[in-house]
This record gives structure tokens, sequence and C-alpha cells, in this order.
């Protein structure tokens, strides 16, 4: 990417150089042991453990853009009117 005062000046994607695998640096693989999972055969979690923090991240979204504190899920259109309803000087 060719910057010129702080702007990126590349005209188009034909013009940026895109990385390839040589542009990766080496890596070692080491797999380690471990034990069975609490699943059924042994099974472990495999990406749930970055999914709790969504529905929070949302319900504050919702709180910064209209002010209103919706606790329970889902939280639909008729769940944030009603928090606006139930604000204080609504």
């Amino acid at each position: 990417m060719l910057l010129a005062e702080g702007k990126i000046v590349n005209l188009s994607l034909a013009d940026y150089k895109l990385p390839s695998q040589r542009d990766c640096p080496p890596f070692r693989t080491v797999l380690l042991p471990a034990a069975d999972g609490p699943g059924p055969f042994g099974a472990k979690a495999a990406g749930e453990i970055s999914t709790p923090g969504v529905a929070p991240a949302i319900a504050n979204a919702i709180f910064a853009a209209c002010g209103a504190r919706v606790r329970s899920m889902p939280m639909t259109a008729e769940r944030v009117y009603a928090a606006l309803r139930a604000m204080p000087g609504s």
C-alpha cells in the first residue's frame, strides 16, 4: 500500500500487492496432548467462547443509540419500544 502525506495513493486493487505465501513468516506446529472434553465421545467446544459478548454489545449499542436499556432476549423492536416507554419522563 503506497502512502503520500497520510493518504493511500494506490488507484485500484490492481495496484495493491496482495500478500502471498512467501510473505508469511515461517511457523512450526506443536501438538500438545490434552484430556478428552466434557461432550459426548470426548468432544470439546470449538468456537463458542467468543459468542457470550455479542448480546451485551448489542444491548449497549441500543442504549447508546436511544437511551433505553433492554435486558432480555431477543432484543426486538417491541422490547426497545417498551423500554423507551418505561423510561422516566416518557
